[in-house]
């Protein structure tokens, strides 16, 4: 089966590609959802509560501020509530810039936490596959710590480039990309069989002796 993980069943090379594209689709979006999820949805759910305590804290000393200067006249709190909200929007504004960044920053190592998790899976999975490519193919050796390096390379890249491209560095880490692909060709472009050649090989030098 072509979605097996077993490491002795062979792989033929449109088997390697087409679940490399599912294992890429599927990690690229676990990742895109958990970066965004952790550098947007959290955060800003985080820096909304608290920009709505600063308000309440800073409307209320005002309140508090005009109610003791009013020294027991009329005082119109509703009036004085308005006042105070109008006057906090210039320093609510300053606070809320400085509440997002620190919400963002303190969400930021669960989110690499998560694409970490995810770049493991992927390149976990996808060396199976390439295993299972190299074994059918007759690769060994170096040849298979290549295949499994550009599976790593290759995978750990899909699985940052939500990280990537927020931070502008999709560019500075092409190469791994293109790397990855390239150290992934031995395996691709391997012949197909000789994992079987080889167990029929072995079959019949066995049935050669006789006891």
């Amino acid at each position: 089966m072509s979605f097996s993980l077993e490491l002795t069943k062979p792989l033929g090379r449109l088997g390697l590609v087409i679940n490399t594209f599912i294992l890429g689709a599927v990690f690229y979006g676990i990742s895109v959802g958990a970066y965004f999820y952790m550098s947007h949805t959290l955060p800003e759910s985080d820096a909304h509560a608290k920009e709505a305590a600063a308000k309440v804290a800073l409307v209320d000393k005002a309140v508090a501020k005009a109610k003791t200067a009013a020294k027991g006249k009329a005082f119109d709190e509703k009036a004085a509530v308005a006042a105070a909200e109008a006057a906090a929007e210039p320093e609510l504004k300053k606070q809320a810039e400085e509440i997002h960044h620190h919400a963002v920053e303190g969400w930021a190592p669960f989110a690499i936490f998560l694409l970490i998790l995810s770049a493991l899976f992927f390149s976990g999975f996808l060396s199976v596959y390439v295993q299972r490519r190299a074994n059918d193919g007759g690769l060994k050796g170096l040849w298979i710590f290549i295949n499994h390096l550009g599976a790593w390379a290759f995978a750990s890249y899909v699985a940052f480039y939500p990280f990537l491209a927020a931070h502008g560095l999709r560019n500075a880490y092409a190469p791994a990309f293109i790397g990855g692909l390239v150290l992934l060709l031995p395996a691709l472009f391997a012949g197909e069989g000789h994992h079987d050649h080889d167990h029929d090989h072995g079959d019949g030098h066995d049935h050669g002796h006789t006891h």
